[in-house]
């Protein structure tokens, strides 16, 4: 009888550690779309950012973020950008559950050089163009 108490008590505990893998595993969807939706709007601001003198101001906007299952999540999406030290622009996107379970991820990145704008002729370096009228 003793026996049997000592098994099922193992195989419950053993069964209630599989069961918390198992949701570990499964991962937080809340947090996951968070995660998405802050990666996908850095990338945009970088995009952004990469031409020339764009600039890009703190700002706060609420959103609505689909979710797998379900209704989408409303959110809140506020961006950042400073200057690195080392010349770069860092860029951090936070969303935020508005819904009140209080999860939120963020997304740094930076964009270390800024390029000119597509299909403007920007002058070499060093080179100095042919007098005119030279013999």
């Amino acid at each position: 009888m003793v026996a049997t108490a000592i098994v099922a008590i193992v195989a419950g505990a053993t069964l209630g550690a599989a069961a918390n893998a198992a949701h570990a595993a499964a991962g937080n969807p809340i947090r996951d779309a968070l995660t998405a939706a802050a990666t996908h709007e850095v990338r945009v601001a970088l995009d952004v950012l990469k031409y020339g003198d764009a600039t890009i101001t703190a700002r706060t906007v609420a959103t609505a973020i689909p979710m797998p299952a379900g209704t989408p999540l409303p959110a809140n999406l506020s961006i950042a950008v400073a200057p690195a030290g080392n010349g770069a622009t860092a860029v951090t996107v936070t969303a935020a559950d508005a819904s009140g379970s209080g999860q939120r991820a963020s997304v740094t990145e930076s964009l270390d050089q800024r390029a000119p704008l597509p299909g403007t002729q920007a002058p070499l370096p060093g080179l100095v163009p042919a007098p005119t009228g030279a013999p």
